[in-house]
């Protein structure tokens, strides 16, 4: 039986930062891939992220609306809470044995936290960094309810172990972007 390995695409620095990846769980004959669309991804304002995955040949799962608009704390806040409310549904319906989430937007905290609930397994790509700004402690909190650390430096691998995650859970692979 395929293991199910769920994307939550929210934006379009998730895609590309996220798209290799895809290919490669596509290409793996013992995955499946499952595709969930949110947030900007599915907004035609921000690029219609959504058309250009399914044109790259992915089958988009769902698509779920849960974009506050208004760019500031309170509609990140807000698109936050939505998101863990609209992804908890998807991942009901879809059953993935693993989500696979990118980064550290508002969009990587809803995935994130809707599937520890959930009680299904967490990979996290991009973990480590530091920028200081919000999204360092979002991509650090993520970083505590993963499972599985696929940070892009060596210096974010030994940050990743540092905040105390198994050191055979981390596994240093470069940044994804790079393929494109």
């Amino acid at each position: 039986m395929k293991k199910k390995i769920l994307v939550f695409i929210g934006s379009r620095a998730n895609y590309s930062s996220i798209k290799s990846v895809m290919t490669s769980i596509e290409m793996n004959s013992n995955l499946k891939l499952l595709v969930v669309a949110g947030a900007s991804a599915i907004l035609e304002k921000y690029g219609g992220v959504a058309s250009l995955i399914e044109a790259d040949g992915f089958k988009i799962s769902t698509k779920i609306h849960m974009q506050v608009e208004g760019e500031s704390p309170l509609t990140m806040a807000k698109t936050t809470g939505l998101g863990i409310i609209e992804l908890s549904t998807s991942f009901e319906n879809l059953k993935p044995d693993i989500v696979l989430t990118v980064g550290d937007r508002f969009e990587t905290m809803a995935t994130t936290l809707a599937a520890a609930y959930m009680n299904i397994p967490i990979a996290h790509t991009m973990g480590g960094e530091i920028t200081g700004t919000i999204d360092e402690s979002i991509r650090h909190a993520v970083t505590k309810f993963s499972h599985i650390h696929f940070p892009a430096s060596k210096d974010a691998k030994d940050r990743i172990i540092r905040l105390g995650e198994k050191k055979e859970n981390v596994h240093l692979v470069g940044c994804p972007r790079i393929d494109l």
